[in-house]
């Protein structure tokens, strides 16, 4: 690795400690139980000065984007190991912060909580259970029921049974089963990507390295994570010709998010002479999971529950609102019911029209989250993981669209305010300064080109 890349690993590295030192003191923190983080020097004392610490995260993340994005030049020079590496040193840091840019994580432990204590997390929601955890859990989710689906509602309640009331333990073993997912996604990108004539180094850098993945899947540590490397786990099987068991891990991830559900037809066109051993082992293995949880099927009703919130990012409901302020009779259901449409006929001419399964998934996905009644950051990965697996070229709106994103959710995961956003942009504008003084270095054939 030459100098230039070690620069970039090392401007990652600074712009993740400095997301870090922002995450340990304005992340999305226990607000009722104990944190144990109260009395450390310096976190103790920044704590007073919280616009301080998220134009600190802020700087960090200009710079992670900053060097993401100049990574890009110099992908040819480099071996998948030096990008898992890399990876490693950027994520490093991130693995050690409380939960950042989102709560969902008290949400896990609450609904695993009502699984354990035997209440029905598909009708109920965390107020039914009351307690600490459900203390955590941000107002607008204590009366909905769970969204997710069955297996990962069990993985939550084993959580709980484990760590018992401890929270900070339960939201470090969430953590532990995002690294899981994403371990699963650098493991298999790769191997993919060979398949279908992607240089697996631009598959890791856009799949694996990319921003939103480290900020939301592990310094977030979202469910989508181990939804996502189940999802691209069961794609790998299939690659490598054992269709029947990427069945099963398929259906495993749509039993966590039912999204994923979608991948099993891209096995089907992978391993077309196996379609009815897919079939069979898909069926088997999610009425199999299914009856074995115990939990019923409420979980394909609760899936309605996110559409609650209202973020700005989803163009449905944006068009919806403003047809409604413009005096339209109630708007919204007609146009996130059009909208919904539009999404699926789109992700039906993507599969059909993409160069190969595995980008027919990622563009169809990417239909269907864009037009969708809400949009999440994170929810993008469900498409750029097995975009960077499928597409000989990434777009450049996935790209900016990446660190756009990035740029979103304040650190606290609550909704922004005015001291706040502005305290976010002077971060960002600073670190934006530091790159544009330390332009990139060039690479050793450039420096000998430019002296020739």
């Amino acid at each position: 690795m030459g100098r230039p890349d070690l620069l970039n690993r090392t401007l990652g590295f600074a712009g993740s400690i400095a997301i870090a030192l922002g995450g340990l003191t304005v992340g999305a923190l226990p607000d009722k139980a104990e944190d144990p983080l109260v009395h450390w020097p310096v976190i103790r004392e920044l704590r007073h000065f919280p616009l301080l610490a998220i134009a600190v995260s802020y700087v960090g993340i200009a710079l992670l984007c900053g060097a993401w994005l100049r990574l890009r030049r110099t992908l040819d020079e480099h071996s998948p190991g030096d990008l898992v590496r890399t990876m490693l040193c950027w994520a490093g840091p991130l693995v050690l912060v409380p939960p950042m840019f989102s709560q969902d994580v008290y949400s896990y432990l609450a609904q695993g909580a009502m699984v354990h204590e035997g209440l029905d997390a598909y009708k109920l929601g965390p107020s039914a259970l009351g307690g600490q955890f459900a203390a955590e859990v941000p107002a607008i989710w204590q009366n909905t029921p769970a969204p997710y689906g069955p297996l990962f509602l069990r993985a939550a309640s084993a959580v709980v049974n484990v760590t018992g009331e401890h929270i900070m333990v339960g939201v470090l073993a969430f953590r532990l089963i995002a690294l899981i997912g994403v371990a699963l996604v650098v493991l298999c990108l790769p191997g993919i990507a060979t398949r279908f004539g992607v240089p697996p180094q631009r598959a890791l850098w856009f799949g694996a390295l990319n921003p939103l993945l480290l900020l939301h899947l592990i310094a977030g540590m979202h469910n989508d994570a181990i939804m996502v490397g189940l999802m691209i786990a069961g794609i790998y099987a299939a690659v490598r010709q054992h269709p029947a068991l990427g069945a099963v891990l398929i259906s495993a991830a749509a039993l966590i998010k039912a999204p994923a559900a979608l991948a099993l037809l891209t096995i089907v066109v992978l391993c077309p002479k196996a379609w009815l051993r897919i079939g069979a082992a898909a069926g088997a293995s999610a009425l199999g999971l299914q009856l074995a949880s115990g939990l019923g099927t409420g979980w394909i009703g609760a899936m309605q529950t996110p559409t609650s919130v209202r973020n700005g990012l989803s163009f449905s409901t944006d068009l919806g609102l403003l047809l409604g302020a413009l005096g339209w009779p109630e708007p919204m259901q007609i146009i996130r019911t059009l909208a919904a449409v539009a999404g699926c006929l789109l992700a039906g001419w993507a599969l059909l029209r993409a160069p190969n399964p595995v980008a027919g998934l990622g563009l169809a996905l990417s239909s269907i989250i864009l037009l969708g009644p809400v949009v999440h950051p994170w929810y993008l990965l469900w498409a750029f993981v097995p975009l960077a697996a499928g597409l000989q070229r990434v777009p450049q709106a996935a790209v900016w669209g990446s660190v756009g994103l990035s740029l979103f959710l304040l650190p606290t995961g609550a909704p922004g305010y005015p001291q706040a956003v502005l305290a976010a942009t002077v971060g960002t504008v600073a670190g934006l300064l530091y790159l544009r003084m330390r332009p990139p270095v060039a690479t050793a054939p450039l420096a000998v080109a430019a002296t020739s």
